[in-house]
């Protein structure tokens, strides 16, 4: 019987590596019922506001861009979470003083895990120099730790997504972009990521 590999996003990954030992099991089963359609309604919660940080990116009017999907959010917990990845984020764009540019879409995997990667923002910098971002809009806040996994993702599939950039991961409600230190030993994160990409697959599997 030919098993199919489990496939989703890089950040979904990252988040279950950030949600700890006793989180994890909760957190794939949500994940599952996003990526299978179990629950329509939940799919896409964040969407529009990323969307919006897109068109921002290249608009002179920013908050303008922000502005119409606080004002559309009409779901559930939607307008307070809306409101304070704005808040976050804006700053944080501005401070950039970047533009936007084109990302395309690019696949890792690692065992039977197959992760969908493509940056949220592909960024130029008023040095020439560009950035491939990741933006995590979730409550909790983001560690270094967890936000290594997403970045070394990112930093090996660059060639694929913005050719040159440098990885950065945005927690947009604190305005708090992640970068890789020079210093992080590769190898060993290499090894954790495989170890955690091993235990999603287990994880997916015994949710269903």
């Amino acid at each position: 019987m030919v098993v199919e590999p489990v496939s989703v996003t890089a950040l979904s990954f990252t988040e279950y590596v950030m949600s700890g030992q006793r989180g994890r099991i909760s957190i794939v089963a949500e994940q599952r019922e996003v990526y299978l359609g179990v629950d329509p309604w939940v799919s896409g919660f964040y969407n529009p506001m990323r969307e919006a940080m897109r068109r921002a990116a290249n608009s002179t009017d920013p908050d303008a861009e922000l502005e119409v999907a606080v004002q559309a959010a009409d779901r559930n917990g939607q307008p307070r979470a809306f409101e304070e990845l704005r808040e976050g984020f804006l700053p944080w764009l501005r401070g950039t003083r970047a533009t936007g540019v084109p990302v395309r879409a690019a696949r890792w995997s690692a065992g039977e895990l197959s992760l969908r990667v493509r940056p949220h923002l592909g960024l130029r910098l008023p040095d020439g120099s560009t950035a491939a971002v990741l933006v995590y809009t979730k409550e909790a806040v983001m560690t270094q730790e967890a936000a290594n996994v997403g970045l070394r993702i990112l930093q090996q599939t660059t060639a694929d997504t913005l050719p040159g950039a440098t990885p950065l991961l945005l927690d947009a409600r604190r305005g708090r972009a992640f970068k890789m230190a020079k210093r992080t030993n590769l190898a060993k994160l290499d090894a954790l990521i495989a170890a955690e990409a091993a235990g999603y697959v287990v994880h997916w599997r015994m949710s269903a």
